[in-house]
């Protein structure tokens, strides 16, 4: 009796981060990113973040949001701008560094999911609008289709 409990527990240790990593039911934007109408001045891109918590998944995701954006805009990266240390300045504050230019960018859903590494962990895949450019304001679009 007590070698069958040793097998459950050890099946259900082995079992329990396969399970959790199966992908019900992921929203369709994840895989599909929407596409913007060009004269609203914005895209539409997908970001994941990862963390041991929701809020440090969330920030990872945002700092890798406006990392892109720097990029694709063709700012130069300080080698202090990388995404380990935005995070920490997302987590501290929502505010960044002002000397940098404005990205206007709109956080349009969130999906996670959990998955264990040993250790819990949190997958936060979040569609963003950002600005095509610093220079104009964007006319953001209601988007529906989270789920």
């Amino acid at each position: 009796m007590k070698r069958i409990l040793q097998i459950l527990a050890m099946l259900l240790c082995c079992g329990l981060p396969i399970h959790s990593q199966i992908n019900y039911g992921r929203p369709q934007w994840i895989n599909n990113v929407p596409e913007a109408n060009s004269k609203n001045h914005f895209y539409y891109r997908v970001t994941l973040g990862e963390g041991q918590s929701l809020d440090r998944a969330y920030a990872n995701a945002f700092a890798k949001a406006i990392i892109e954006a720097k990029w694709r805009l063709g700012v130069r990266v300080k080698v202090s701008d990388d995404v380990n240390a935005l995070e920490q300045e997302i987590t501290k504050s929502i505010n960044v560094d002002e000397q940098t230019m404005l990205i206007p960018i709109n956080k349009v859903c969130e999906y996670w999911e959990e998955y264990y590494s040993p250790k819990k962990i949190y997958r936060m895949y979040v569609l963003w609008q950002i600005a095509d450019d610093g220079r104009f304001d964007p006319i953001f679009e209601e988007f529906t289709k989270c789920q």
